[in-house]
């Protein structure tokens, strides 16, 4: 017999914020503060008929910090979630500065 079940996935979303801030630590601080608000800035909008819900999980796995003005990205750089810069070189960490998930992104 077979029923119904209902799965909760946690994927990750990755949202673009323009903030204006002195460095990257004052920068995530002012993304944070955005992502906490009461009106969350950002609308899940379920696609298809099996999706019967969708809502942020209130959960920040890490950041990447792109300068303005930087089309290379040489100022850019990767965070874990307690705004801690990655170190490349550790396992698990996250890819290197203007590699892997960002790569192709736009600063402007």
């Amino acid at each position: 017999m077979t029923i119904t079940h209902h799965v909760h996935v946690y994927a990750v979303v990755r949202i673009k914020l323009a903030v204006t801030a002195a460095d990257h630590f004052d920068a995530m601080k002012r993304a944070d503060s955005i992502m906490t608000e009461s009106s969350y800035p950002l609308r899940l909008v379920p696609g298809g008929p099996q999706v019967l819900d969708a809502e942020p999980a209130d959960e920040i796995s890490g950041y990447l910090v792109d300068e303005t003005g930087d089309p290379q990205f040489e100022r850019s750089r990767f965070y874990g979630c307690d705004h801690k810069p990655c170190d490349v070189a550790q396992p698990g960490s996250s890819p290197a500065q203007g590699e892997g998930e960002g790569e192709g992104r736009s600063v402007g």
